[in-house]
C-alpha cells in the first residue's frame, strides 16, 4: 500500500511538472502557438483596427524592435511594400520603455518578426 501512494504521488507531480513547463513554453514563444512576441525588426508597427494599413490604427503609440506583442493568431491582408500580406491578431502590447497597453488590433507581421510565427505554424485566424 505505501508502494502505491508513493508511485502515485510520483506520477502526479510528474504529471503537474510537465503541465507547468507546457504552459510557460506557451507564454514565452509564438512558434507555432500564440503568445507573446519581441519585435526582431528595425520598423516600428502601428496596431489597426483591421488588417489593412488604411483602417486606422487603435493605439496612439506604435511598437517597435525591444517591444513585446501578444500575438493569437494571423489573417490575410493588405500586402505593404511588396513583403507579403500577413497579419497578426493582437490583444495586448508590452512596450520596453515600460508599459503596458491593452489594445487588440492588427499588426503587420514582417514588421513583428519577419512573419516566423505565421511560417512555423501559428493558427490562422477564425474570424476577422
Amino acid at each position: 500500500m505505501k508502494f502505491m501512494l508513493g508511485r502515485r504521488g510520483a506520477m502526479a507531480a510528474t504529471v503537474a511538472a510537465l503541465t507547468v513547463g507546457a504552459l510557460a513554453t506557451g507564454i514565452t514563444t509564438a512558434s507555432a502557438t500564440s503568445g507573446w512576441t519581441r519585435l526582431t525588426t528595425a520598423h516600428g508597427a502601428g496596431i489597426y483596427a483591421y488588417h489593412s494599413a488604411g483602417s486606422g490604427k487603435v493605439t496612439l503609440s506604435d511598437v517597435f524592435n525591444g517591444d513585446y506583442v501578444d500575438v493569437l493568431c494571423w489573417k490575410r491582408g493588405d500586402n505593404i511594400s511588396n513583403q507579403g500580406n500577413v497579419w497578426y491578431y493582437v490583444d495586448n502590447e508590452w512596450h520596453a520603455a515600460g508599459w503596458y497597453g491593452n489594445s487588440a488590433g492588427w499588426v503587420y507581421a514582417p514588421y513583428v518578426d519577419d512573419s516566423n510565427a505565421w511560417r512555423t505554424g501559428l493558427a490562422e485566424c477564425n474570424f476577422g
